[in-house]
């Protein structure tokens, strides 16, 4: 009895369980579990439709961001959304409680290991090494067979940058997708939409001008055959008001103070002081230049060309100061009698003619004592001593006198060439020259600094040039934030 009982009851309790795991499942979800189990042997099989053995794959692009644009690797970083469409006859179904009409399709999802993806990549950019993010995405399925999958994925493609324009160049990359395993005659990819769409589009430092969608094939040199490739030109404008408000405006106004350093007088002695703080000036935003200038060796940019140009005035600028300050003083300090740099004291003066009077007075002594025997005795012999201390000191101050007048006037000096001369009109003549220097270099500076921002519209103008040159055909972009109607389809469903 109680091996009965216990067996009876463990068939009620699969038949309970059973009826319950029966009633969880509606007909979409047997569909779905019959299909798995039908793909578990064919997940690595390419589909194929009954009117052709070539699979199509549409592909539509949306961009969403210009992640960047790295000048010494050569490389644009995209953040994309694709919309990829297929069809499958292995996803299809049909049955009398989930028909599939036109009015009331049914769609099931699967995930990206369950079912067959193409493997669609960027051939002209790095492999990424992370693992792809787009398996966690699902791939919505219609009853008839028709396949779309919708993933957002970060873009990495090979782009030849040119910072010559630098900060208003345009930039021109081509992004090719491709299959890495089928060949054209067993995968051929469209583009689903005629444009590429600005899908959620985040402003950056880059503006998308244009782009043009190109279905190609080319030819693969490892395997040998042709491979349905879909082209994707874009052409990218940088902003560059960012750059103008920040670094050339105020790089402009610090150095136009170097053309006044030629407005100050001479005497106020600031012309070179000013000159050199701005340079000191121009040293730190040329470190910020550098910050921002593209590091690469692939030409020179416009900014740095410019910033070169008005820094190399500026240093020119102090040096055309300190020769007319030189000019202007010349005169006063080169060309001064040695002596009186060597300038002595009255007291020094005196100490040596003292010193040179007892020499004498001591040769005076020796003399004496011969001069008593041959002079008359009432001769006062201390009052011929006093005379010849008194000459000898109006000998001396009138040395004085005469060098000190010397120096005064300048009788001495002797020099060459007439515009040094010491002489008052000559002085004259030296401070107009330094005067009418300070004049022409002011003209030639308050035209050359103008002219140094023709560099920057000549680039500007330069870039569009390249800009016309490299864009060909119609412009294929649509940004969504602009237009409320919807892409046209070139891919919509599957032949029947």
């Amino acid at each position: 009895m109680p091996a009965t009982y216990e067996f009876l009851r463990s068939i009620m309790l699969t038949t309970l369980l059973m009826t319950t795991y029966a009633r969880k499942y509606s007909v979409i979800e047997e569909n779905r579990n019959r299909i798995a189990r039908l793909y578990e042997d064919h997940v690595l099989t390419r589909p194929f439709t009954k009117n052709s053995s070539r699979t199509t794959v549409a592909i539509g692009l949306g961009i969403i961001e210009v992640a960047g644009l790295d000048p010494q690797k050569q490389v644009i970083t995209l953040n994309v959304n694709f919309d990829l469409k297929w069809c499958d006859d292995l996803l299809q179904w049909n049955s009398t409680e989930q028909a599939c009409i036109k009015r009331n399709r049914s769609e099931i999802f699967f995930a990206a290991h369950e079912i067959w993806t193409p493997d669609i990549l960027a051939i002209n950019g790095p492999r990424q090494s992370t693992k792809e993010l787009k398996l966690q995405y699902p791939i919505s399925v219609v009853c008839t067979g028709n396949v779309r999958w919708s993933y957002q994925e970060k873009l990495v493609s090979f782009c030849e940058i040119d910072v010559r324009n630098f900060p208003f160049d345009r930039q021109h990359c081509s992004i090719q997708l491709q299959s890495s395993v089928y060949d054209s005659s067993q995968v051929k990819l469209r583009s689903l939409y005629n444009v590429v769409r600005l899908y959620n589009y985040i402003t950056t430092e880059w503006e998308i001008s244009h782009v043009a969608i190109k279905e190609l094939d080319l030819y693969n040199v490892y395997y040998r055959s042709d491979f349905s490739t879909l082209q994707i030109d874009i052409e990218l404008v940088r902003y560059s008001r960012f750059y103008i408000l920040k670094i050339i405006v105020p790089f402009f106004i610090i150095s136009a103070l170097a053309v006044f350093s030629f407005c100050l007088p001479t005497d106020s002695g600031e012309k070179i002081a000013l000159t050199v703080s701005v340079l000191l000036s121009l040293v730190f935003y040329v470190q910020l230049i550098s910050s921002y200038v593209p590091k690469t060796e692939q030409g020179i940019c416009t900014l740095t060309l410019y910033s070169n140009a008005i820094f190399f005035l500026v240093f020119l600028s102090c040096v055309f100061n300190t020769f007319t300050v030189f000019t202007y003083y010349h005169h006063q300090y080169s060309f001064q009698p040695k002596h009186r740099k060597r300038k002595k004291s009255i007291v020094f003066n005196v100490h040596k003619s003292l010193i040179e009077l007892n020499k004498q007075r001591w040769r005076f002594l020796k003399r004496r004592r011969n001069m008593r025997e041959n002079l008359p005795e009432q001769t006062d012999v201390d009052a011929i001593e006093l005379l010849h201390d008194i000459r000898y000191f109006r000998q001396a101050l009138m040395n004085l006198f005469v060098r000190r007048n010397s120096l005064r006037t300048g009788a001495t000096l002797d020099f060459s060439h007439p515009i040094f001369s010491p002489q008052t009109k000559d002085r004259r003549s030296v401070k107009e020259i330094a005067m009418f220097i300070d004049r022409i270099l002011f003209m030639i500076y308050l035209i050359l600094l103008p002219l140094s921002v023709l560099l920057l519209f000549k680039s500007t103008n330069q870039a569009r040039l390249d800009s016309l040159s490299k864009t060909s055909g119609p412009n294929q972009l649509l940004d969504l934030r602009k237009s409320s109607t919807d892409p046209v389809q070139l891919f919509r469903a599957c032949p029947h």
